[in-house]
């Protein structure tokens, strides 16, 4: 009894650790591709692009996007709320 419980706390844990660790992958790849977008709309409308900015962008788009809201949606809100942010 006693190597049972041992044996399905492992697999739980092993579960759990295995879900987070793929969570935080898909979240660095998801940021790495919209830090690239930010990047490029910036300089396509001729902007100074600044890290601190496009991780601000990244971060709303993966907390929208967290909360199930849709890709465009989460753009969408994410472009409003930077604009105030952009310094000329």
């Amino acid at each position: 009894m006693k190597y049972f419980l041992a044996t399905i706390s492992y697999l739980i844990l092993n579960q759990l650790f295995i879900k987070s660790y793929a969570d935080i992958n898909t979240n660095a790849i998801i940021n790495m591709f919209c830090l690239e977008n930010v990047k490029a709309e910036m300089k396509a409308a001729k902007i100074e692009y600044k890290e601190i900015f496009g991780q601000k962008v990244c971060n709303c788009y993966l907390e929208k996007i967290s909360n199930n809201k849709s890709h465009e949606q989460s753009i969408s809100e994410c472009k409003k709320e930077s604009k105030n942010n952009i310094k000329f």
